[in-house]
């Protein structure tokens, strides 16, 4: 029986289930005992299958029961799930606003923050925080120039000095230099008709990026929990610049605010040459007997001092200011200058210096004497901490530096008759230090009432705060 029920499984492999189950039942021990009595024998095969469980398994499809197993068990729920918690609402954004007042290209300009909220806010009250980007055109083409504070002069981080708590209704005002940012070569963009897009604080994080802000913040709520979103940095409305003076007026003002010449530059002529010194740029010759105005020599020798227009230093210790002084008449001269003989008018944020020269000594030799071609200059550099006072310098910021060549060896201990004159130079040095003893600003920042837009002009800023 059994030899004959494996041939029919092999000839028919649909059956081989079944016929396996049925080996297994004859195979069995239990069963193998047990002798059908006449009445089992009489019933039939369909009435006993369902009472046994292996041949019920056994007529299951292949694979039946394990792929249901699975399927149950995904289905029931796990104990421990929890359900996820709603998000709460998105925060309001920050009500600050930067504006940004420019009159004119030369400045000064006035940076203000508002708080145009109903809960107060922290906000950095530091103009170094400032970038502009710049759009000119030149030559039909535009071109974008990039204008922010040096990794030196600007803070790292959030200045906690400058902190501020502005309550609703209030503002921040600060008047600053714009060549403070856009310094050097980058000046020139400041002309009029160029527009101007100014960010304040620090840059937002990408687009791409699903993370929430970081700190820095340039405005943040003071409340727990906050009453609206930190925001990484603010942007200005667009100033498109007007044309004010042009800067050949523009340096012409601002070197006619040069101090004149004190009575010690005087008392520095040499007592031999008793007749007065006619001015640097206009030598003249008195006719003998002519009645009328005098004469006036233009080929007659004289100097031209220049300064370069700008330096940036790291230190007070690394300042240079190199001078050039030139002889712009038709005739030679013989002249003495000296880097001793150079004095500085320094305008900084601490007020106003005076770095005077060295006084004649008439002991000069002769080969410092030298003669000088129509057109021919001489150049000096000088490191100003060796003439300044020592706190000249201290704080960081912008220095406007104006020149005065004292050239007051006449040279007559030797027989010469040497060029002697005071020469101020015609354009100042605009000098920016990045790092000094004392910080940027000398007096905390104060918050104002916000003006209304009635009133044209800002509210002033307390005593000691920088312009």
């Amino acid at each position: 029986m059994r030899t004959r029920l494996v041939r029919i499984a092999c000839l028919f492999p649909s059956a081989a289930s079944a016929a396996v189950a049925v080996l297994g039942l004859a195979s069995s021990p239990a069963l193998a005992e047990e002798k059908p009595g006449p009445a089992q024998q009489g019933e039939k095969p369909s009435s006993a299958a369902p009472a046994d469980g292996p041949k019920a398994d056994a007529a299951a499809p292949p694979g039946g029961a394990k792929a249901a197993a699975p399927k149950t068990s995904a289905a029931a729920p796990r104990a421990g799930a929890k359900k996820k918690a709603p998000e709460p609402p998105p925060l309001p954004p920050a009500p600050a606003r930067v504006w940004l007042v420019a009159p004119s290209p030369e400045g000064p300009w006035t940076l203000r923050i508002d708080n145009e909220g109903e809960r107060p806010m922290r906000v950095p009250a530091d103009v170094r925080l400032l970038r502009f980007e710049i759009d000119t055109l030149n030559k039909r083409t535009k071109k974008t120039t990039r204008c922010a504070a040096p990794l030196g002069l600007k803070p790292s981080g959030f200045p906690e000095r400058r902190a501020l708590l502005l309550a609703p209704g209030q503002s921040y005002v600060e008047h600053f230099d714009p060549r403070l940012l856009c310094f050097g070569k980058d000046e020139a963009a400041l002309a009029g008709g160029a527009v101007v897009r100014a960010w304040y604080g620090w840059g937002p994080p990408p687009k791409w990026s699903r993370k929430a802000p970081s700190p820095p913040f340039a405005a943040e709520s003071t409340d727990d929990p906050p009453a609206f979103a930190p925001a990484p940095g603010l942007a200005a409305p667009t100033v498109v610049l007007s044309y004010g003076l042009p800067r050949k007026e523009a340096a012409a003002d601002g070197a006619g605010d040069a101090e004149p010449p004190s009575a010690a530059d005087h008392e520095a002529q040499p007592s031999a040459d008793k007749t007065p010194q006619p001015p640097a740029d206009k030598p003249v010759q008195v006719a003998a007997g002519a009645p009328g105005e005098p004469i006036v020599d233009a080929n007659a020798p004289r100097l031209e001092l220049k300064s370069e227009p700008w330096s940036d230093a790291a230190s007070p210790r690394s300042i240079v200011v190199r001078v050039s002084a030139k002889n712009a008449g038709k005739r030679p001269m013989t002249v003495a200058i000296r880097s001793r003989m150079l004095a500085f008018h320094v305008a900084g944020p601490n007020g106003t210096t005076v770095c005077e020269a060295s006084p004649p000594t008439g002991a000069i030799p002769r080969d410092m004497f030298r003669t000088l071609k129509p057109g021919a200059s001489v150049d000096l550099s000088l490191l100003l901490r060796e003439v300044c006072p020592d706190n000249t310098f201290a704080r960081e910021g912008l220095y406007q530096v104006t020149a005065t060549l004292h050239a007051n060896e006449p040279g007559t201990e030797l027989g010469l008759d040497a060029y002697t004159a005071v020469v101020h130079a015609k354009s100042s040095t605009l000098l920016r230090v990045k790092s000094a003893p004392e910080p940027f600003y000398a007096a905390a920042p104060r918050a104002v009432p916000t003006p209304k837009p009635e009133e044209r002009g800002a509210p002033e800023q307390e005593d000691g705060e920088r312009p």
